[in-house]
């Protein structure tokens, strides 16, 4: 016997084996959770939430920029975006500047870059950047790099 021949009744023993192994339409389906099945929206959603727990309230504006106390997994998600006017401006000695804002938010420029001029009075917004950084945005449009200090 030539091995194409042992090779050519071997494929029928394969087939049958995949096809074992397939899903076959009308086969049972994984059981879905128990939620899923109430009818009612409202009710629907209690089990859920008693399932999986309430979405936590947002942060208040007042913590924004600033590291959670302790860390968890219910932490609730900070705003994106901080507008307020500048109420005092400090210069620092390597040119970057520190600004109070009227929430009372004090905010340190990380990087310098002299495009980015502020005054008393100006409206600035302070938002998220990449990797936990944030952004102080001039009346101008221009961002420079900030840290929360207080």
């Amino acid at each position: 016997m030539t091995s194409f021949e042992i090779n050519r009744k071997r494929i029928p023993v394969a087939v049958f084996v995949v096809f074992a192994a397939c899903a076959c339409p009308g086969a049972e389906k994984e059981p879905q959770h128990p939620c899923a099945s109430v009818r009612d929206d409202s009710d629907r959603l209690a089990c859920y939430d008693d399932a999986f727990g309430k979405p936590v309230k947002a942060k208040s504006p007042d913590q924004f920029g600033l590291p959670p106390e302790k860390p968890s997994p219910s932490t609730p998600a900070e705003p994106v975006t901080i507008t307020a006017a500048v109420t005092k401006l400090d210069r620092l000695h390597d040119g970057k500047f520190v600004v109070t804002l009227d929430n009372s938010q004090v905010w340190s420029q990380s990087e310098i870059n002299s495009q980015a001029d502020v005054r008393v009075g100006d409206s600035v917004t302070v938002r998220r950047g990449a990797l936990r950084s944030y952004l102080l945005v001039t009346k101008a449009g221009i961002a420079t790099r900030v840290k929360r200090i207080r």
